[in-house]
């Protein structure tokens, strides 16, 4: 089972992105001016589009360590991640221990430096922020994370939302 993992942040203020207007009438989006941010872990498959995601508190390699354990626990098929050259990549010792003792259910493989484009979950991150968060306003973190789970467990009912971003890279 091959998988596209990744990781994004969203802030609790809204990203402005391109929206309509009357003519001579400025847009305008409220904002708290707070930079509370919700960290999110997330994998596509490339044979169906399937989507898992975790909310961390930070991204670093425990946290990391956390998702490969989330996503060995879920695929019963051996896993193949691919991943980019994030530092939160560098797992600990212990990490690295738990990644040899389990080599047989998961094996990490990471792209070029600095190729996005290469990673098929960069245009989930895409469509979520273009859907969920541009150009909208949330009362507190938690209204942005409920929007956020809306949004991935809509993804993980009907992959077809997403599959688009995985089709190229399947031979």
């Amino acid at each position: 089972m091959i998988l596209f993992e990744d990781e994004a942040s969203f802030q609790l203020d809204p990203t402005l992105h391109r929206t309509w207007a009357r003519v001579g009438q400025q847009p305008r989006v409220a904002t708290r001016g707070e930079r509370k941010t919700a960290h999110v872990f997330g994998a596509i498959a490339l044979h169906d589009g399937r989507f898992d995601f975790a909310f961390a508190d930070v991204f670093n390699g425990y946290t990391f360590l956390g998702f490969l354990k989330r996503l060995v626990r879920r695929y019963r098929r051996r896993v193949i991640l691919i991943i980019d050259n994030a530092p939160h990549h560098n797992l600990e010792a212990d990490g690295v221990a738990w990644l040899t003792a389990n080599r047989h259910r998961i094996e990490l493989h990471r792209l070029p430096a600095y190729s996005p484009e290469l990673n098929a979950i960069e245009g989930v991150w895409k469509t979520t922020r273009k859907n969920t968060t541009h150009n909208r306003y949330f009362d507190s973190p938690e209204q942005r994370d409920a929007a956020l789970i809306e949004t991935f467990i809509m993804y993980q009912r009907n992959p077809e939302l997403i599959d688009a971003h995985v089709q190229r890279f399947r031979a």
